[in-house]
């Protein structure tokens, strides 16, 4: 397990330091500081809360995709199917008719009676040669009608394979759906309830210190501004998923990626960031690709697209189809992802501004933004668009 980094706990635990005064004299009551760390609390569960809505978003994006990719291969195996079912009936036409050819022509019998009243050994060769090939044409149209029998065969399998594929993302998407429609009803019914908390805390803190609602109010904000920017405290949960999403694989197999791949053009790095830059401040929404809602894949899908680079929509697949970089080696316009072990559990990603930092579409109540790359727990893996 990582440890994650603790400088903006440290920062927040420092303000609520700065601010802390003398406990209350009744023992039944909070003292300052207990109240301060509810408060603090309070805030991070909330935005643990929103961080595990937006990876079971990027979970969604990556049961669509897997869907669509279904879909694509059933589409295919279907044509592959009516193609050997095609020239299947084309073997077989030619068999039947030489069949009812030989039939017609006399019994077995009376060709080698024909072939034995000839008038001289050259006919007699000819007739032999005339009759072996007939013989042998027969036997190599039933060993091709046989072989597209096998490949129609094999067509059907792979086909019914791709149904089977199919309806088991289609019951991966619904899975991933309710689970990104419940991690949003509990994030939005914790937030109707914390207002009130809040407040009732910042009371119990306003009389605790001798001072009003208004001073303490602004110091509390203060101190969220900081919890809100370091990100949420623990990383979002892998969520139920009934099969892990896997790793997806690009549609035709890549020569293997150099150690550090090159960059692409500097002008379609600048048009990516451009891109990405232009939708600052706008919120995040889970499955949001614009033009003026965002998750995270949905930004830097359209980033890359604005210069010229075709992405999927899904983090993983983004990875997948991208050249691996090591995270010492990332450069200006790379992108950055955060998994739960690897490629397969990828739930965040980010694009790479350089000067150790990035923009990224960070969760649901927050906005497109800037942030240092050590705001949270640093990425685990990095890709290069071609």
């Amino acid at each position: 397990m990582r440890a994650f980094p603790l400088a903006w706990r440290t920062a927040a635990i420092s303000v609520v330091l700065a601010v802390a005064s003398t406990t209350s004299a009744h023992a039944d009551k909070p003292t300052v500081s207990e109240l301060q760390i509810r408060l603090v609390t309070l805030r991070q569960d909330l935005n643990d809360l929103y961080a595990q809505s937006a990876a079971a978003s990027e979970r969604l994006n990556g049961a669509a995709y897997e869907l669509a990719q279904a879909r694509k291969a059933v589409a295919r195996h279907a044509a592959e199917v009516d193609k050997a079912r095609r020239k299947l009936e084309v073997q077989q036409s030619i068999v039947a008719a030489m069949t009812v050819e030989q039939l017609q022509s006399g019994s077995t019998a009376s060709r080698l009676t024909t072939l034995f009243t000839s008038d001289g050994p050259q006919q007699l060769l000819d007739r032999a040669s005339a009759y072996s090939s007939t013989n042998e044409a027969l036997a190599s149209r039933v060993a091709a009608f046989k072989a597209r029998k096998v490949v129609l065969d094999s067509a059907a399998r792979q086909a019914q394979d791709a149904l089977d594929d199919q309806r088991r993302a289609i019951a991966r998407q619904k899975s991933a759906k309710a689970a990104i429609d419940q991690a949003i009803s509990r994030a939005e019914q914790m937030a109707s309830t914390v207002d009130q908390q809040r407040h009732d805390l910042l009371v119990q803190l306003a009389e605790a210190t001798g001072r009003s609602v208004d001073q303490v109010t602004n110091e509390q904000d203060a101190i969220d501004d900081l919890i809100d920017e370091s990100g949420p405290s623990t990383p979002p949960a892998p969520g139920p998923d009934p099969k892990p999403t896997p790793t997806p694989t690009r549609t035709t197999p890549p020569p293997p990626p150099p150690v550090n791949p090159p960059p692409p053009s500097t002008s379609k790095v600048e048009k990516a960031i451009a891109f990405a830059k232009a939708q600052l401040g706008e919120p995040y929404k889970w499955g949001g690709a614009g033009p003026d809602s965002w998750d995270c894949s949905g930004l830097t899908m359209r980033a890359w697209q604005a210069a010229g680079i075709s992405l999927p929509h899904y983090a993983g697949a983004q990875y997948a189809n991208t050249d691996p970089v090591p995270i010492k080696k990332i450069v200006r316009g790379d992108l950055l992802y955060w998994s739960d072990g690897g490629p397969g559990s990828i739930y965040h990603e980010a694009l790479y501004l350089g000067d150790n930092m990035m923009i990224h579409a960070p969760r649901p109540g927050r906005s497109v933004e800037i942030v240092s790359l050590s705001y949270w727990i640093k990425p685990d893996l990095a890709s290069r668009p071609g």
